[in-house]
């Protein structure tokens, strides 16, 4: 794994440990901030083709898409 792919696993796995501490507590103030963190992190590992598991899922609880989702894919040259 290479440092990269290792430093935005680790911080999207603590995103998501504020996000849940967040949610479980009542914090709405946190799981904003939280939801903004992961989904900025999120559109990293999109723009490097990473693929980190369960973000998708934890965006999608709050009613949000993930960046890879909201992409839009080029047309193909004829």
């Amino acid at each position: 794994m290479s440092a990269f792919r290792s430093e935005i696993s680790s911080r999207i796995a603590q995103v998501r440990g504020d996000l849940s501490l967040a949610a479980a507590t009542g914090d709405d103030y946190l799981v904003q901030l939280s939801l903004g963190q992961l989904e900025s992190l999120a559109r990293i590992a999109v723009e490097h083709d990473l693929t980190i598991e369960g973000v998708e899922e934890d965006l999608a609880l709050y009613g949000l898409s993930t960046p890879a989702a909201g992409l839009s894919q080029l047309p193909a040259e004829a």
